[in-house]
């Protein structure tokens, strides 16, 4: 979810400060699509606004997937993208060279994760595998040759959200490619401040930011939660992770413990996820901080480093408890940021009947959730924010919900599988396709599964 409240990011960020073409096709590689599309937008977005009043927005699906092209460029396919015909079960298109090293890279990410969909594959019934499938697929054409995988790849979305990118570390290292999610990582380690913040997002491959929106406090907490994940993977030498990381543990949790007085008051109040200006901390931050302490403690070991996650722990429940979690300490109504505590591994704080409760009272007309019970009554469910609450309910145990909400994200994937953005009210799959956090959540929600299956 990257909006500024994930309502539209593209319709955002036409009012945004832009990178100049040349900047954007120096980061990128790739050469972006130009006369009309300004009008389009706007007729798309008062075509919108208009639905949206009656509950049944109307949004277009901008791709149906990412594929590399025959010239070898990744590229927008369907919705506003080429008409590319693919190989079976890939994101190359059929007539792609074939002596292009796309397929070598393709094959080889393909050989690593094998032994990884043979297990699920026998722990997990054929749709789940299915689903694993295609959300690998999306995670890879995301991340291919890039130091850390971009959120989409149409033009708003071709950035690296910390918060995304750290996600999708982990998934990389629980579906067996620890060195490739050791390498986001790294990445995510060069471009933390000395402060330890990060910015909202990045030009791929570069320290440069795309306009000038607030840093975000959560991408610290939800870095280190991933240096974590990553150290506990199967067949992850935790000295090593712990070696090549280091500079982004030691920053990470000084900076969380320094913001938070060891635990004792709340984070700086930042965007989160919905990534719109806040007067009051948010539950998402809250989340992500907390997530961070605990890693940087399971990573220290040190006396002082559980003191500050128990001690948060019990700043986070004094101040959002009695409201029964919801996005702010009094108010707000619930949010999805409820399931980050427990998809991160942070268990038995928010109650069970919050977590559990969360599909019925975010519902939206097509099966799935909206970011938030005071979001807009656009009749729009959110990947993300269903796939983060699967990862949630699956770590809390739940797996019968779990699976069902992983079922409904794989009833509506595109024609070509992949995971978009947004599920309008009818069903249909809208916006961006794929989108990379929604693919990695999928991946560790799976992975669960797969790992507590019988």
């Amino acid at each position: 979810m990257q909006s500024d409240a994930p309502q539209d990011r593209g319709t955002r960020e036409a009012s945004a400060p832009r990178p100049s073409r040349r900047r954007v096709l120096a980061a990128s590689g790739l050469l972006l699509a130009a006369g009309g599309a300004g009008t389009a937008m706007l007729v798309q977005d008062q075509r919108r606004r208009t639905a949206e009043a009656g509950g049944r927005a109307e949004i277009s699906l901008r791709s149906r997937t990412v594929a590399y092209d025959p010239s070898g460029e990744r590229t927008l396919v369907g919705g506003e993208g080429a008409d590319l015909t693919l190989l079976t079960g890939t994101r190359r298109a059929a007539d792609l060279a074939a002596d292009s090293p796309i397929h070598a890279r393709a094959e080889a990410f393909d050989e690593a994760v094998a032994p990884w969909r043979e297990r699920v594959a026998s722990r997990l019934d054929a749709p789940l595998a299915d689903l694993a499938g295609t959300a690998l697929q999306d995670l890879w054409v995301l991340s291919d040759g890039l130091p850390a995988p971009v959120a989409g790849w149409s033009r708003t979305w071709r950035y690296v959200w910390p918060r995304d990118a750290a996600f999708c570390a982990a998934a990389l290292a629980r579906v067996g490619l620890p060195e490739r999610a050791l390498e986001v990582l790294s990445h995510l380690q060069d471009l933390q401040r000395e402060d330890g913040w990060f910015e909202a997002r990045y030009l791929p491959g570069t320290r440069e930011v795309p306009d000038g929106r607030p840093r975000q406090f959560d991408g610290t907490g939800f870095a280190l939660w991933a240096v974590r994940e990553v150290a506990d993977a199967p067949g992850v030498d935790r000295d090593e992770v712990r070696r090549r990381l280091a500079r982004l543990i030691d920053t990470s949790l000084t900076t969380l413990k320094e913001r938070t007085r060891d635990g004792e008051r709340r984070p700086p109040v930042s965007p989160d996820y919905w990534e719109r200006r806040e007067r009051s901390v948010t539950l998402g931050t809250m989340a992500a901080t907390l997530a961070g302490l605990r890693a940087g403690h399971a990573l220290t070991g040190t006396e002082e480093d559980l003191t500050a996650s128990e001690v948060f722990t019990a700043t986070l429940e004094r101040n959002f408890a009695d409201h029964d979690f919801q996005r702010y300490p009094r108010r707000g109504g619930a949010d999805s940021a409820a399931a980050m505590l427990d998809a991160t591994g942070v268990r038995r704080v928010i109650p069970e009947h919050v977590l559990l409760s969360l599909r019925e009272r975010l519902a939206r007309p097509a099966g799935g959730i909206a970011p938030g019970e005071s979001w807009k009554q656009d009749g729009v469910s959110w990947t993300p924010s269903m796939s983060l609450l699967a990862l949630g309910l699956a770590r809390a145990g739940h797996t019968a919900e779990a699976t069902d909400a992983l079922g409904w994200l794989a009833a509506h994937r595109t024609a070509d599988g992949s995971l978009p953005e947004k599920v309008l009210f009818d069903g249909r799959p809208a916006e961006v396709a794929p989108l990379a956090w929604t693919a990695a959540n999928v991946l560790l929600a799976v992975d669960w599964l797969a790992r507590v299956a019988r």
